[in-house]
């Protein structure tokens, strides 16, 4: 028996005149498991240690080497 692929691909990019945009995206159900999981141990952290995820965003920029402001 084959282990399914975890694959994250990006379908679309739609921009918006105000700046923004819209992305579309197909995975496959291990990877849609592992975001779901990963997405909320994040929020959990920022909830217990009563970090906004706003600052969570910005320090991983910085860590880039990113000075924009990530806002």
């Amino acid at each position: 028996m084959s282990e399914e692929p975890f694959y994250i691909v990006m379908n679309h990019v739609e921009e918006h005149e105000n700046g923004d945009a819209t992305y579309t995206f197909d995975m496959s159900d291990k990877a849609a498991q592992s975001v779901i999981e990963e997405g909320l141990t994040l929020l959990l952290y920022c909830g217990i240690s009563k970090v906004d995820l706003q600052d969570v965003y910005d320090w991983i920029l910085k860590q880039g080497g990113n000075d924009e402001d990530a806002t």
